[in-house]
């Protein structure tokens, strides 16, 4: 099935950026994103899903987020820096 949608520029320029990172298309990129949701909401629907499906799911959400080349510091110490 072929569908044409719009999209805000902002969102457009994040999907193309996760697109670049997961080495792929942003067409193909876009395409995996829909069919997994699909697949999570028929998951979702059957709440007997086993412990592999879950972890499947959770993978690939992980998946969509970029990982950075450094490390982030977010100890408690630097997020309220100079706060009294």
């Amino acid at each position: 099935m072929n569908l044409s949608i719009e999209i805000p520029d902002e969102i457009g320029n994040v999907m193309q950026k996760r697109a670049a990172a997961a080495g792929t298309d942003l067409a193909s990129f876009v395409r995996q994103v829909v069919v997994d949701n699909a697949k999570e909401v028929e998951l979702d629907i059957d709440s007997a899903t086993s412990v592999d499906d879950f972890i499947r799911r959770q993978k690939a959400w992980v998946d969509l987020h970029p990982r950075l080349d450094h490390a982030i510091d977010d100890s408690r110490e630097s997020i309220y820096a100079g706060r009294e």
